[in-house]
């Protein structure tokens, strides 16, 4: 395979190039910091373990840095295709200043860090949904933030390559044998153009000798860091021009869920085991409705959360599943469970899960919480005693 001729090319070559990494690997990263405007076409192909077979994708990337934005620190979308895709819409990846949106799969899921920023948090190996998925360690800024980690760690052996040649092609190159415990647990192959310093190649190899072993490798093709993006060419209104049928087809309602507070809850009709559970039947008394899908992390603890406090509050629970309801599914609560409600979550504005929604008696949304939060408890509690008083005239704190 590939990647074990280039590996096995450089290798003679380690001890000599270990003594130089540091800066001529600083060289680079100072040059992937600096990249202002990005533009990259690629090839990002998955070799699977075991059974040798690949998955391909042709991607196209935008990239451009925004200082302003303390939470990433930069823009971007990338368009992208599986040569196994069945779906006629191209999928893309898309973040502008707080507000993430990922169409694949034949489903588009969108967060915006004003309403919901628990998404967007980073938690041990979780950078946070705008910097995670298939591509995000391709940006720049990821490539000079993982070869700093690299540089830093002291299990691993970073080798830098000046003006050498891999795949008859010059370039820099930076080879990286990473370990844990003294295990190698990937080898990672960096080229980079030796005139201009952006990305030519990338090989990764998972698990290296094992099984179980993971290849990924990355061809750049067209790459430009000249031409500067118009004006809210990362916004989501560009999106909406750009990618208009999708978001007109795949869109779940607008993203309003949390400025239904004040509003009468809109009506559904749902299978419930052998019949059906309607929303009207929910007058008279307070209510607990959540939207659930079993792909979200988040939907568990939520769940957790509304049985304990239906149970301690003597509220009745909804649980309302995008799909089918989980076979495992522990009912604790005695909780309404109702299925294939995605329509209905496009009518309260649902397009993260999981959203809580609480209802007086009179059917009017008085709290709602998209995701989780640690002190969620506190303020679903904090909402239902304030029923018992005054109505609730704004949002109650996230």
């Amino acid at each position: 395979m590939t990647h074990r001729f280039l590996f096995s090319c450089l290798g003679f070559l380690v001890y000599l190039a270990t003594v130089q990494a540091q800066p001529g690997i600083n060289r680079i990263i100072d040059r992937l910091d600096s990249l202002q405007n990005y533009r990259a076409a690629y090839s990002y192909r998955v070799t699977l373990p075991l059974t040798d077979s690949e998955i391909e994708y042709q991607a196209e990337m935008t990239y451009a840095r925004s200082r302003a934005d303390t939470l990433c620190g930069y823009s971007y979308r990338i368009d992208y295709k599986a040569e196994n895709d069945t779906c006629p819409y191209r999928n893309f990846m898309a973040y502008d200043n707080g507000n993430y949106f990922r169409f694949d799969r034949a489903r588009l899921r969108e967060y915006h860090y004003t309403d919901n920023p628990e998404p967007f948090v980073c938690r041990e190996n979780n950078p946070g949904v705008h910097r995670s998925g298939l591509f995000a360690e391709l940006f720049p800024a990821e490539i000079s933030r993982q070869l700093s980690a690299f540089l830093g760690k002291k299990d691993c052996k970073v080798s830098f390559f000046p003006d050498t040649l891999v795949q008859n092609r010059r370039c820099n190159a930076v080879l990286v044998s990473d370990s844990l415990r003294g295990e190698p647990i990937r080898i990672v192959l960096y080229t980079f153009d030796p005139q201009n310093g952006l990305p030519l190649y990338r090989e990764t190899e998972n698990n290296p000798g094992h099984l179980g072993s993971q290849t990924v490798v990355v061809q750049y093709g067209e790459c430009c860091d000249k031409k500067p993006f118009p004006t809210e060419y990362f916004g989501e209104q560009q999106l909406l021009h750009d990618y208009g049928e999708t978001f007109f087809l795949f869109r779940e309602g607008t993203y309003a869920a949390a400025d239904r507070i004040g509003q009468k809850r809109p009506d559904f009709s749902l299978l419930w085991d052998d019949r059906r559970f309607s929303a009207d039947q929910l007058q008279g008394g307070k209510a607990l409705l959540l939207f659930l899908d079993e792909q979200s992390e988040f939907c568990t603890p939520v769940q957790q959360i509304a049985e304990s406090i239906s149970l301690q509050e003597n509220i009745t629970p909804v649980f309302l599943y995008t799909g089918p309801k989980p076979d495992n599914l522990v009912n604790r609560s005695g909780a309404i469970i109702l299925e294939q409600a995605r329509k209905t979550a496009g009518e309260y504005g649902v397009t993260s899960f999981p959203t809580l929604f609480l209802l007086d008696a009179e059917g009017v949304i008085r709290f709602v919480k998209i995701g989780y939060a640690p002190r969620l408890p506190e303020l679903l509690e904090q909402a239902i005693k304030q029923l018992s008083g005054e109505p609730l005239t704004e949002r109650p704190p996230y």
